[in-house]
């Protein structure tokens, strides 16, 4: 039994000495590692298409930025919570004019768009479920509302590009266990297929997925 287990320790040496110490016993093991991770990105794949992925080159990100960051973007938002204060300066519910010209807390869910003007007014327009103005409340009417906020809440937003010249703050990008943080000083900013929630008071916080982020023309 002992000169057979001899005979296996040599032949494993042999075997390792051709693998690591040979032009073509290296070459045989580059080719072998390629092959291990092909069998392994295969089985990824497949075990892969069992479990569902938000995005395959999606990363998480959080962004605390100045507030004046979010004027110029549009997003929009689906089965979701928008909450906002402020003075409203035109309403109309179902198409009827509503005149208020007051500081006002509207919440309401359902389904629509926002746009954030370069002087921050804030444009909506949404089909929703509830529709709350201070203490009163409706259902199932559609909104059209300009107004200046005061602060801002919103689920579910979407935006294919957040593109801003004069952002400072910082950038957290986290991908797997890997987080890069960056800060800003009236940087230019761009943000792909941003998705996630938008808190907006005397500063802006986007946090959720993007696909792509640059910072002054260079991707993070």
């Amino acid at each position: 039994m002992k000169w057979k287990l001899l005979v296996a320790v040599a032949v494993v040496l042999a075997v390792l000495g051709f693998l690591f110490f040979t032009e073509e016993g290296r070459k045989y093991a580059i080719s072998l590692g390629s092959l291990t991770r092909s069998f392994t990105s295969t089985v990824g794949n497949f075990v892969g298409s069992f479990v569902k992925i938000s995005s395959g080159n999606g990363f998480g990100l959080e962004l605390n930025l100045n507030k004046e960051a979010i004027y110029g973007q549009s997003f929009s938002f689906s089965n979701s919570g928008f909450e906002a204060s402020g003075r409203i300066l035109s309403l109309k519910i179902d198409g009827k004019t509503w005149e208020i010209g007051e500081k006002v807390k509207v919440e309401l869910v359902g389904n629509g768009k926002i746009s954030i003007g370069n002087d921050g007014r804030l444009a909506l327009n949404a089909d929703t479920n509830l529709l709350k103005l201070d203490s009163w409340k409706t259902s199932n009417v559609k909104v059209e509302m300009e107004m200046i906020p005061d602060n801002l809440l919103m689920n579910n937003a979407k935006a294919d590009l957040i593109n801003t010249t004069s952002a400072s703050g910082n950038v957290n990008k986290k991908l797997d266990e890997i987080e890069v943080k960056v800060d800003l000083n009236k940087a230019n900013l761009e943000v792909e297929n941003f998705f996630g929630t938008i808190e907006l008071k005397d500063k802006l916080k986007l946090s959720g997925t993007a696909t792509n982020i640059e910072i002054n023309g260079k991707k993070i």
